[in-house]
């Protein structure tokens, strides 16, 4: 069972020292709202077991995932650091437990070490570089081009093994939907087609991209050398991939 000990395996060890006497544990259940838009909180949650999805909700009720996190991410930090209202809705999708640390207390202990201030400065680099590459493909590329990107990004967040990954459970189609800006019609169509074509295939809530170097060389032709194509030659998938 996830502990306020386990902190020291996701932070800097300065900024473990400095938070966890006044860290506290908080667990979440399925479909449990961690923080809300726009809420006037700030605290900081560390994943220490299960997981978070990050979104936000049109007027419409039209739902934008941002992003689905893990243990060792992070979620709060924002409001922490500039004190204005929460950015995005956080939801727990499984049964979770995080460390909540008051953001202050976040704040001033991730900014008085030089270590902790980089590693800090990373995340965010990290963050803006793939909210860039989002940008970039729903600007610039057609729904299943960027539904191919999507898959390749989950293949590389979920470890690719032979050149296959796989995902249990998977995103839905309107899960997936949801994070390209178009509708489960798409999704479903183009799912379809790649399966025809044996770069996917899915048995129930499971799916496998089998071929994840076809699939990455794919995106590189609609996309070009982007961020998420360079993280996979990083990866040793695509061009040179045996």
């Amino acid at each position: 069972m996830a502990q306020l000990a386990d902190l020291d395996r996701y932070l800097p060890e300065p900024l473990t020292h400095a938070v966890l006497p006044l860290a506290r544990l908080a667990r979440f259940k399925t479909g449990q709202m961690v923080m809300g838009h726009q809420d006037d909180t700030s605290d900081v949650f560390v994943i220490l077991d299960g997981t978070l999805r990050i979104e936000l909700l049109s007027r419409n009720g039209r739902e934008i995932t941002l992003n689905d996190a893990g243990p060792g991410e992070l979620v709060g930090e924002y409001a922490a650091l500039d004190e204005q209202p929460r950015s995005a809705t956080v939801t727990a999708t499984t049964d979770a437990t995080l460390a909540r640390i008051p953001g202050a207390v976040f704040k001033q202990a991730a900014l008085a070490h030089p270590a902790s201030a980089e590693w800090l400065t990373v995340r965010l680099v990290h963050i803006l570089r793939s909210l860039n590459e989002r940008i970039f493909e729903l600007n610039a590329l057609a729904v299943r081009s960027r539904l191919h990107c999507e898959l390749l990004r989950l293949s590389l967040d979920n470890g690719v093994i032979a050149n296959e990954a796989s995902f249990a459970p998977s995103p839905t189609h309107a899960e997936l939907a949801n994070r390209i800006g178009t509708h489960r019609e798409a999704v479903t169509r183009e799912l379809s087609y790649l399966a025809e074509q044996g770069i996917t295939s899915s048995t129930g809530r499971k799916l496998k991209v089998r071929d994840v170097a076809r699939l990455a060389e794919i995106v590189r032709a609609a996309a070009g050398e982007v961020e998420l194509i360079q993280r996979a030659n990083r990866a040793g998938i695509g061009r040179g991939f045996d």
